[in-house]
């Protein structure tokens, strides 16, 4: 049985479906047994097609077949913790299940045809599952007594702004985790001005609540970096020890492709995408991820890519020209709104440009950039016109992606990938100012994603072919990180940044920024 199995599994010429194929493959890994010939995961596909849906096989059963699957029920364990089912039972639920497989697959495929998805499912889709599966397998090396250290430090660290934090409100019994207690120090014993209100209605504690409070007062700033310390210790330098695998010293994270609308990929058990970079802390804890004994990181950067996307896609003859003359676009952008062509610039003036920049790509107005700038509101709208005046076909590209997801419900990233918008047809305006934002930004940050996905696919294929002692790592926001033979790091890096910059065709040039080290700390 094992050996048909094998030639079975292994036979790329018989053709597999399944509800979560890289799941699917790590199972048959272990068991040393192939998996090929794999053409459509019913998850991926549906999810590609409608990700509001559910993606699971009786769901899909049932949207597109019409059909009620039988569930497996399973009956409370028995001594020992054992589960009995019966065989027959057990038979028939499988059976009937594995047999809607091919029907919802076909209904998948048909569906992604008719709405010209499936190139898009094809090209990028289905060949990035071996990928983050080969990623998964490989995790990354971690310092797990290095990370132990800084969480004692941390926790030394945590108990002397504890302190503080007590003297400063006088009262030694605060418990600084109540919202409740630290609102009342605050608002009544600091006589500090309230910054809004919880949805129960009470008084807020947020960051940004404390970040506005700050300048007035040192018990919310000490508070923010309480927080934020004590939250780096819970979830980075206590957690990450224990999710090493004792067997080879590594930590397997699970990315996720059917997650985020926009197409980006996530990651759970543990998240490597939120590593914090803010602060020296959060930045301290990529010295933990380190390369085995012989071998360097590598870091692979691309350069404000979805500011790049944005002028691809708005063919703004401007801001095309600042990216294909390699210049600091945020700094040519104060130049142009301020009228500086040459000579110094003040840093506060590419601070407000950098603002303006990303913030137009995630729908900003006026009363937003005014916040974040700290200028009053009709400065800001001046500002705005300025960067319109400067990037006229920026304000065409909006304006037209905005008209046309009303029309169709959807935006469409470069690989085609579509975007649902329901709410721009909502009777709530508060939810489709939301959804026309988003509308704006869908579009510039899924196109970013189809890009790294691509990305991925060639640097990975390029490996096996012409660097098998290299290997992908992580993707975390717009970075792959890979470890490669010391001996190999030059030329692994220009592999990696060929194809990276080469991966589609843009009107202005991607560009990589790539780093070498013995830890991820250590390539930036």
């Amino acid at each position: 049985m094992v050996a048909w199995l094998r030639g079975a599994l292994g036979d790329p010429t018989v053709p597999k479906v399944g509800t979560d194929l890289k799941r699917d493959a790590h199972v048959l890994a272990g068991l040393e047994l192939p998996l090929a010939g794999t053409v459509l995961d019913l998850h991926l596909g549906s999810f590609v097609l409608d990700p509001a849906r559910g993606h699971d096989l009786t769901s899909l059963a049932r949207d597109l077949l019409g059909v009620e699957l039988p569930a497996l029920e399973i009956p409370p364990p028995g001594r020992g913790g054992a589960v009995a089912i019966p065989a027959a039972e057990a038979e028939a639920v499988l059976v009937a299940r594995a047999a809607a497989l091919f029907p919802v697959a076909e209904a998948i495929r048909a569906q992604l045809d008719t709405r010209e998805q499936w190139k898009l499912y094809e090209r990028l889709e289905h060949p990035l599952i071996e990928v983050l599966l080969d990623m998964e397998r490989a995790g990354v090396a971690i310092d797990a007594a290095q990370l132990e250290a800084m969480g004692a430090r941390a926790g030394e660290e945590i108990e002397s702004l504890r302190r503080e934090l007590l003297e400063l409100a006088g009262d030694p019994a605060l418990n600084l985790d109540s919202g409740p207690q630290v609102a009342k120090v605050l608002f009544e014993t600091l006589q500090l001005s309230p910054g809004g209100k919880t949805p129960s209605g009470a008084l807020s504690t947020r960051s940004d609540v404390l970040e506005e409070l700050a300048p007035l007062h040192p018990f919310p700033a000490r508070l923010l970096e309480y927080r934020a310390l004590t939250k780096l210790k819970s979830t980075y330098f206590d957690t990450l020890p224990r999710a090493v695998d004792p067997r080879d010293g590594r930590v397997h994270t699970t990315y996720h492709q059917a997650g985020a609308y926009t197409g980006r990929l996530s990651s759970s058990n543990p998240n490597l995408q939120n590593i914090p970079m803010r602060t020296a802390q959060g930045r301290a804890i990529r010295r933990a991820f380190v390369a085995p004994p012989d071998f360097a990181l590598i870091g692979a950067d691309y350069s404000q890519i979805e500011l790049r996307v944005m002028a691809h896609l708005s063919g703004d003859p401007n801001l095309a020209e600042a990216f294909a003359a390699g210049q600091d676009v945020h700094e040519a952008t104060a130049r142009r709104i301020f009228g500086r062509a040459s000579g110094p610039l003040e840093p506060e003036l590419r601070a407000r440009a950098k603002i303006v920049n990303f913030g137009i790509m995630y729908g900003m107005g006026a009363r937003s950039l005014s916040q974040q700038m700290g200028i009053p509101h009709a400065e800001a709208q001046d500002f705005i016109a300025s960067y319109f005046r400067v990037y006229a076909k920026v304000r065409e590209f909006i304006d037209r992606t905005v008209d046309e997801a009303r029309r169709r419900g959807f935006v469409a990233t470069l690989l085609g990938h579509r975007i649902q918008l329901p709410d721009l047809a909502s009777t709530s305006g508060q939810q489709r100012a939301a959804a026309e934002r988003f509308a704006i930004n869908a579009p510039i940050q899924g196109s970013a994603a189809d890009l790294m996905k691509l990305a991925m696919i060639r640097v990975h294929h390029v490996l096996k072919a012409r660097a098998p002692s290299a290997r992908l790592l992580l993707q975390v926001h717009d970075e792959l990180v890979l470890e490669a033979p010391i001996a190999e790091v030059g030329a692994v890096s220009e592999l990696v940044r060929a194809e990276m910059e080469g991966c589609f065709p843009l009107r202005v040039p991607l560009t990589v920024s790539i780093g070498t080290g013995a830890s991820w700390f250590d390539v930036h």
